[in-house]
């Protein structure tokens, strides 16, 4: 699996359809009471789209490295232990399936690590093609590593934790910073959708007060720069809190 593409699943298609037709609905609704105003629905779906691709492959990226962090973590106590690399990292496998389960993303990727050396394919192979799809730069770094010392016979027990030490530090560091941005997240959210909820109220609760803005070309072309601009802003608005280590 290429960890630097994601494809959507039905479920998440089927949500990114019935958000782009929501979405859709009140655009036309509000902003130009017509069903002409349905027109930029496959532009929507565009947008949509990308962001569910994009929320899913960081999620997956996410849980990704925080699954290999814990696999450096077992593969690191098992060497300390006495153990060979190839037994260390069956061990890290089995630690992985109970964990996470063995349909996780590093219980997949140490399942087929495991059988490719029981082949005598280098591990060192198998790492650097995790790291050419994992999109992770503490991942490619490891394996650069890795694959030197083990040419050279360097300490791998040594970085195992400095590989571990620097991504749990990145992970704290990450997760920190979210916790600090989520009241922030909370208002990006509220005031995200307050012009809507204004608009509605004007358009239902003032009968002919909006009457001017449909219809007309004038109309039309105020009512577009105010959705340009609305939609601007809600790019803004998640870029700047758009925070990645």
């Amino acid at each position: 699996m290429d960890y630097r593409r994601y494809r959507l699943s039905g479920k998440e298609l089927a949500k990114c359809i019935g958000m782009t037709a929501g979405v859709s609905a009140v655009i036309a609704y509000l902003f130009y009471d017509s069903v002409w105003g349905l027109l930029p629905a496959p532009f929507i779906y565009l947008i949509l789209y990308r962001y569910f691709v994009e929320e899913g492959k960081k999620n997956v990226q996410d849980q990704l490295a925080r699954e290999f962090l814990d696999v450096l973590r077992t593969v690191s106590a098992a060497l300390l232990a006495g153990m060979s690399m190839e037994n260390a990292w069956i061990l890290a496998g089995k630690e992985i399936g109970e964990l996470y389960g063995e349909q996780s993303v590093m219980g997949r990727e140490l399942a087929e690590i495991n059988h490719s050396v029981k082949v005598s394919v280098p591990l060192e192979k198998r790492l650097e093609d995790l790291a050419e799809r994992s999109g992770n730069a503490d991942i490619v770094s490891f394996a650069e590593v890795f694959a030197f010392a083990k040419r050279s016979g360097g300490n791998f027990v040594a970085i195992m934790e400095g590989t571990a030490n620097h991504i749990r530090a990145r992970y704290d560091t990450e997760r920190e910073i979210q916790v600090l941005v989520a009241s922030k997240r909370m208002e990006q959210k509220v005031m995200n959708v307050m012009p809507i909820f204004i608009l509605a109220y004007l358009k239902l609760t003032s009968d002919g007060f909006l009457d001017a803005l449909y219809g007309n070309a004038t109309g039309i072309l105020f009512m577009s720069g105010c959705l340009l601009a609305y939609g601007a802003a809600l790019l803004l608005a998640g870029k700047i809190l758009r925070i990645r280590m």
